[in-house]
């Protein structure tokens, strides 16, 4: 009974410095980690709420909150390279210090700029209301995957490549630059970019997280030439690596179709 009391023990023993190693290996590893917070806003000084925030070297990316600010943590010490990128503000990478087992703040400001577009449309709000009329058509024509105001609002992404994830065929990549880069596996071509556009204007240099999904309405993907519809075809570009058409929020229109 005593030799087995002295094993029991030694046991316990042997676990309590096992988790004593361990609590001790991980409150190392988070002495030798920093983080970065911050607020990112206009040259006005308004703070600018979903703005994509990357810590390249880290490979992590958070948005800012309504108040236009951020918090990335649990980064490796030393310089690093940052990008913020936001719809309609020019991206801006900046190499940020940071600290090993403190927190450094940033104040960051983007200036607005303009979409490289095909034209200038002026839309008043029962034209784009017609949008709904138009995208349902299309969806029931069997083509394509369709992303409704619904079913964004059940997922709740923080991105919208999240959203990209659940259709078939569709690659949600990272690029060099820290971006996302939305690919689709029948054309078999990392290179091979799928052509946007943002109510019904075709745009240049665009990524699927450069739009918040609270901006969203619904989205259109079709994975090659042959499903794209002739409203999509027309185009500059090419149809052959993909096409998705996005669909800003109409003022007014709460809920979604499922």
């Amino acid at each position: 009974m005593r030799e087995r009391s002295i094993h029991a023990g030694a046991r316990r023993a042997a676990r309590t410095i096992g988790i004593a190693c361990l609590a001790a290996t991980r409150l190392g590893a988070q002495r030798h980690t920093g983080s970065v917070t911050g607020i990112v806003m206009d040259s006005a000084g308004t703070p600018i709420p979903g703005v994509e925030v990357t810590a390249l070297k880290a490979a992590k990316v958070v948005r800012t909150d309504t108040a236009g600010r951020f918090s990335l943590s649990a980064l490796p010490p030393g310089s690093s390279d940052f990008t913020f990128r936001r719809l309609a503000y020019s991206p801006l990478v900046l190499s940020i210090l940071v600290p090993a087992g403190d927190t450094t703040s940033v104040e960051v400001t983007l200036g607005v700029t303009a979409l490289r577009l095909t034209g200038v449309v002026v839309q008043e709000h029962a034209a784009q209301l017609r949008f709904l009329e138009e995208f349902e058509s299309r969806r029931r024509r069997g083509f394509g995957h369709f992303v409704t105001r619904a079913q964004i609002e059940r997922r709740n992404p923080l991105l919208l490549s999240d959203m990209m994830r659940a259709i078939p065929g569709a690659v949600v990549m990272r690029g060099a630059n820290g971006r996302a880069a939305l690919r689709f596996a029948r054309v078999g071509r990392d290179n091979c970019p799928p052509q946007f556009f943002v109510d019904g204007l075709q745009v240049d240099g665009f990524s699927i997280d450069d739009m918040p999904p609270d901006d969203v309405e619904g989205i259109e993907v079709y994975a090659g030439a042959s499903e794209v519809p002739p409203e999509f075809n027309r185009m500059r570009g090419t149809t052959i690596c993909g096409t998705v058409a996005i669909w800003t929020r109409i003022p007014g229109n709460d809920r979604g179709k499922p």
